[in-house]
């Protein structure tokens, strides 16, 4: 061997030697191409119609009196009118509503012979027809207000009263316990936008903390009735004992699908407003940019110039600078 073909022998062993022990070590995971769903979060209340307490379905700061028909004690089935709620003196305005529209009747029916005789302008009887609509409209929406003071059995089940007929109830009063077979279920509010956007039978994760299942939604309510809120319906799974009318607990709606690349979630690396992985070629760190659509457990669901099938670091990831020497250790 010549002389310097010895020398750059030497120097490309030591030069080896010297590589590994400056290499950072670390492990490595395969990029993986899946799919992955856009997951709403939102709170959900276990309900049940093992036992309910029914209240006065009465606006804030009215007070009414408890008035029939009552349903007999005992099993009654759903839908059954329990009794009505009767507002102090909303029967007084439904009565006056009533003389002022008969009376609006009356007269632009006067007027209309006088008008055809042309003793009267148009523009008066036109004026009356407008009281009478006006008169009109009062007196629906108070009857509308009358007939929205009945207390209906939501389920069937075993009624037993808490008040009598006659007495005078006010806002949140307890009037009476309903017991059905024990069933439970979950119950969510949604905007309308997100309502439109889930289909019965769309599936839903549930987490109680101590407990964690899957679950489907059953129903999609038709009107945005609590605070502009849709209210959701949601069958839970066989197995969901431990939950309590009362609790909550926390749901994942998927609302939009597509293909992303699945890695570990401690591979991902955030420095300021960036986030990127590491990939390994050629024993260097190359960091790519990525977008994190979501994630579940110790998994993250990105998008980005990866490719499926490519290493990239997960532990020791947050130790590299773009081009680090690297040690693959498993």
């Amino acid at each position: 061997m010549k002389a310097g073909s010895f020398v750059a022998s030497v120097f490309y062993v030591t030069g080896i030697a010297w590589a590994v022990a400056g290499a950072l070590p670390v492990t490595v995971s395969t990029v993986q191409s899946a799919p992955w769903h856009k997951l709403f979060h939102l709170l959900a209340r276990i309900r049940s119609n093992n036992a309910v307490t029914l209240t006065t379905p009465l606006g804030s700061n009215v007070v009414g009196r408890v008035m029939g028909p009552y349903q007999r004690p005992g099993l009654v089935r759903a839908g059954a009118v329990l009794m009505r709620i009767a507002p102090i003196g909303l029967h007084a305005e439904i009565t006056a509503a009533r003389a002022q529209e008969h009376y609006a009747q009356t007269t632009l029916a006067r007027y209309d012979r006088l008008l055809s005789k042309g003793l009267v302008a148009r523009e008066a009887v036109d004026n009356l027809r407008l009281d009478l609509a006006q008169a009109r409209g009062q007196l629906h929406a108070l009857t509308a207000e009358a007939s929205a003071q009945t207390l209906k059995a939501p389920f069937s089940g075993t009624v037993r009263y808490l008040v009598t007929p006659g007495t005078i109830v006010s806002t949140a009063q307890p009037l009476a316990i309903l017991r059905g077979h024990g069933h439970v279920w979950a119950e969510a509010l949604v905007p309308p936008a997100i309502s439109s956007q889930i289909r019965a039978g769309d599936p839903v994760t549930l987490d109680a903390g101590h407990w964690s299942g899957s679950g489907t939604i059953r129903n999609i309510g038709n009107r945005a009735s609590h605070y502009g809120l849709v209210r959701v319906y949601i069958d839970l799974p066989r197995g969901a004992e431990p939950l309590l009318p009362g609790q909550w607990l926390h749901c994942g709606i998927p609302l939009h699908s597509g293909q992303a690349f699945r890695i570990p979630l401690p591979s991902i690396v955030m420095r300021g407003d960036r986030s990127f992985v590491f990939i390994v070629e050629h024993h260097r760190a190359v960091p790519v940019t990525v977008t994190l659509l979501t994630t579940h457990g110790q998994l993250a669901w990105v998008k980005g110039l990866l490719r499926a099938g490519e290493r990239i670091v997960v532990e020791g990831a947050t130790r590299l600078a773009p081009g680090s020497l690297v040690e693959i250790t498993r």
